[in-house]
């Protein structure tokens, strides 16, 4: 026992690796007016709104030395209906595993976000509004666009500065999200008030259905034989830059995006957007509005948006929003983000909505 104690007295003050797994999630549902889809008014419930309702597990174990394992699945799920969204995918907002270091930055393997909803949603117009407001057809993917068998590296703050690169295998064609390779990185920087970020993301063999999603009849010369006619794009390519300054109470947003499409013929053209946004505080009240332009080819599209939301608590809170898209240009309708197009040129959304966070 004498022999042992030295022992006994190093394992008692050396700290034992600790781990941890959490249980989150995100409830948002509401009563929505859309004025115009396919020639008549539309008064429904819905979800996923101002955030994408979901569930998700987060753990992590200490492996000593400033290292820890990390892992993150989460489900996303219809509040109204209960059903699983992404296409029924069990965790089909994210899947990963991976390593963590203090000094040294985190790399994960599985599903997840490219870097551009991370790193520029915030400074979106439709940040406070929901997706409703987002670019058309979310073609800059700020709203949030997931690859599949992707590596990700995020590096630690260094004071103030973060970036992040991501590959993602197209595994030999059989990725749902990627016919071919994909890439995506970001940059970006914040200190006090002041807030900015960089991101691209690149995709080889992208689709788009820029009939629902932009409301036009033509794409790059091509005549759609149907609105829901698909383009898988050899070359995708969105790139943005945002900023923001906080003057105390109040904050400015501005975002630019170019979202360059390429067919395989060889016919090319990018979408380029140009938002601004303003957020007041007062209390636990957030007044915010904004207006975006985007423009594709002889389209184009205004979004204004309006928001009220009022915190309850730090975990629920009730929100009334306004989104209105006025398209312009030769058969051009107007489709807010997750609608069907409108029968005519312009589209409005009046919502009121209550949010959970656990």
């Amino acid at each position: 026992m004498v022999a042992l104690s030295p022992l006994s007295a190093l394992a008692q003050a050396t700290p034992a690796p600790t781990s941890s797994v959490s249980l989150y999630g995100v409830l948002d549902i509401g009563l929505t007016r859309v004025s115009n889809v396919g020639g008549q008014g539309i008064t429904r419930v819905d979800d996923g709104v101002s955030q994408g309702s979901r569930l998700g597990f987060r753990g992590r174990e200490d492996l000593g030395g400033g290292l820890a394992a990390i892992f993150n699945l989460e489900m996303g799920f219809a509040t109204d209906t209960g059903v699983l969204r992404q296409g029924g995918l069990s965790f089909g907002r994210a899947a990963i595993v991976g390593l963590s270091h203090k000094q040294y930055g985190q790399i994960t393997a599985g599903r997840q976000f490219d870097q551009m909803v991370g790193t520029l949603l915030r400074f979106h117009p439709a940040f406070t509004t929901g997706i409703y407001g987002m670019t058309p057809g979310d073609a800059d993917r700020v709203a949030g666009g997931w690859l599949d068998n992707q590596i990700t590296y995020l590096s630690p703050d260094f004071a103030g500065f973060k970036f992040g690169l991501q590959r993602a295998l197209s595994e030999g064609g059989t990725s749902a999200t990627n016919t071919g390779n994909a890439w995506s990185a970001s940059a970006s920087y914040a200190n006090g008030p002041f807030n900015m970020g960089f991101a691209t993301t690149s995709i080889q063999g992208h689709t788009v259905r820029p009939g629902t999603g932009y409301g036009v009849s033509q794409f790059l010369g091509t005549t759609l034989a149907t609105p829901a006619t698909a383009f898988v794009l050899p070359e995708y390519q969105a790139t943005g830059i945002g900023a923001s300054y906080a003057f105390g109470p109040t904050t400015l947003a501005a975002l630019t995006t170019r979202t360059k499409y390429e067919l395989a013929n060889g016919a090319s053209d990018a979408m380029k957007t140009l938002g601004v946004s303003v957020a007041h505080k007062m209390g636990e009240l957030i007044l915010s509005s904004g207006v975006q332009r985007a423009k594709l080819e002889s389209s184009a599209w205004t979004t204004f948006t309006l928001g009220a939301d009022y915190y309850l608590s730090k975990r629920t809170d009730v929100y009334l929003t306004f989104n209105s898209r006025k398209a312009s240009g030769p058969n051009t309708r107007a489709v807010l983000v997750t609608n069907a197009p409108s029968s005519s040129d312009s589209q409005n959304a009046l919502r009121v909505g209550i949010r959970h966070r656990f």
